[in-house]
């Protein structure tokens, strides 16, 4: 089965029995990390308990694949339904897992946690067929979900447009560290009854990861090679990710890509920018239309496969992503020159 948002958390609010599996994949690892977190303290209530909860990895049940059928099916000394967790799961677990759903022994709970699977997966397949087991992908935050996360922490406190837009632009890549920024800033508003201003959000999360891949892509994308480099020794020194500096990247030239489209239709520059959404606000509004002078359709679609093609070489080279996703950028900042 496929399992949207709403019902997954109808299973973790109340865990049907007759479910045997679920997969969580996705692009957004801290949103697979908090949902599998809540599964887990559903199921078994302490996710640390050794005796409700065994922890495998891919490569332990393909060296040992009667051991997911073990585990499954072990009582728990203690009572309570048993927990087995699988890390790192992928396609090459296909197999094992149709053959499992096919007749779960025992009744304990499989929850797989993968990282982004594509719609051909047969690991993702074997789960979206089953009667018994389901699939959730945790996709990166779209400006509507990264709205409800805002509301839900900072609802009562009331939030400006300038601060939404502010906090729209430097989240969303990573649910975990979206929802560690946003306490961050309501513990900063506690005892104010005012509204979060841009000033509090910039004060808050003005330093967070998202704003440093916001350097490198914006110095990128501009073609300013001299802050360029100077922001990839930002990201390098705080360690931050590289499929991460990529995929936010990714978003900027997105949203750049729609825009140039309308504008090679016919619409004006500034009902181009309005269309988008979320709309480009001041700031990234004026940086747009002298950015929609250099870069024209073409250009942005290849720039788009360019960091893709980083993407897959950094999960599958061997080679140290970091350096790869800053060869990326220089390609980037060297045709947003030549344009």
């Amino acid at each position: 089965m496929k399992y949207t948002p709403a019902q997954l958390k109808r299973f973790v609010d109340r865990p049907d029995a007759d479910l045997r599996a679920l997969l969580l994949f996705g692009t957004d690892e801290g949103l697979v990390r908090e949902r599998a977190t809540a599964v887990a303290v559903a199921i078994a209530e302490d996710p640390k308990d050794p005796f409700r909860v065994a922890d495998l990895d891919a490569g332990a049940l393909l060296a040992d694949p009667a051991r997911l059928a073990d585990e499954a099916a072990a009582i728990s000394m203690m009572g309570g339904r048993r927990l087995v967790r699988v890390f790192q799961a992928a396609d090459r677990l296909s197999s094992l897992f149709k053959g499992f759903l096919t007749d779960p022994p025992g009744d304990g709970f499989v929850l797989l946690i993968a990282g982004e699977l594509s719609r051909g997966s047969s690991l993702r397949k074997a789960f979206e067929d089953a009667g018994n087991a389901a699939a959730v992908e945790c996709a990166n935050d779209s400006a509507e979900t990264l709205d409800g996360l805002i509301d839900e922490i900072l609802g009562k406190q009331g939030v400006s447009e300038e601060a939404r837009g502010h906090l729209r632009a430097n989240l969303g890549g990573d649910r975990m560290v979206s929802r560690q920024e946003l306490n961050k800033l309501a513990l900063y508003k506690q005892g104010d009854d005012t509204p979060v201003s841009l000033g509090d959000a910039r004060a808050c999360v003005g330093d967070s990861s998202a704003e440093v891949f916001d350097a490198v892509g914006g110095a990128a994308v501009r073609g300013d090679m001299a802050a360029l480099m100077a922001a990839l020794a930002r990201a390098a020194d705080s360690g931050d990710s590289p499929i991460g500096l990529l995929r936010l990247t990714a978003r900027r030239l997105q949203r750049l890509h729609l825009a140039a489209s309308l504008v090679d239709r016919g619409v004006a520059v500034d009902a181009a920018l309005r269309a988008l959404k979320p709309p480009a606000f001041r700031r990234e509004a004026s940086e747009m239309r002298m950015l929609l002078g250099r870069w024209s359709v073409g250009k942005l679609a290849a720039a788009l496969a360019l960091l893709l093609e980083a993407e897959m070489q950094c999960k599958t080279t061997g080679m140290p992503a970091e350096a790869i996703a800053a060869r990326a950028m220089m390609r980037l900042a060297a045709a947003a020159r030549a344009g």
